[in-house]
């Protein structure tokens, strides 16, 4: 294949109708005869075409946006390291501070974006701010980040 962008498959589908050719959307044509010539097989290239089109449908980009927030505030090293401290149960501030050796703005801004996110929660205790995790399946989560394969 040359060094050629392929086409994007983002065909509407009309209300009512289960199955349809994506042939009235142009980009969705080409990208079908693309995959035509890659598969050799007209039939195999429509059939892909639409589950393509189909799974692209069911992206709801709202709840991406949502999903990406979570993504980008475990993808720092003291907030994952805040997330599994917190998987233990609940804890104020200043236990947070000494257990990572930050300084408390740093470790309030980084709870602060946990929070934001849903993945902690903060509860007042006098002058105290003890947090905790939001839902179990937060340490699911990185239970299961830990899990996967590293190459």
């Amino acid at each position: 294949m040359p060094d050629k962008e392929l086409p994007m498959i983002s065909c509407k589908r009309l209300p009512g109708r289960e199955k349809e050719s994506c042939r009235d959307n142009s980009t969705c044509c080409e990208a079908e005869k693309t995959l035509a010539r890659l598969y050799g097989d007209r039939s195999i290239a429509r059939e892909r075409c639409l589950q393509v089109c189909t799974q692209v449908k069911r992206i709801d980009e709202e709840k991406l946006t949502a999903e990406i927030k979570i993504f980008k505030a475990v993808a720092d090293v003291t907030r994952l390291k805040i997330l599994k401290l917190l998987s233990g149960g609940e804890l104020c501030v200043c236990e947070i501070m000494l257990a990572l050796k930050r300084p408390q703005s740093s470790i309030s801004h980084n709870l602060s974006i946990l929070e934001n996110a849903g993945l902690v929660k903060e509860r007042k205790e006098g002058k105290w701010c003890r947090y905790r995790i939001s839902d179990g399946a937060v340490i699911d989560m990185v239970s299961l980040a830990g899990r996967l394969k590293r190459k």
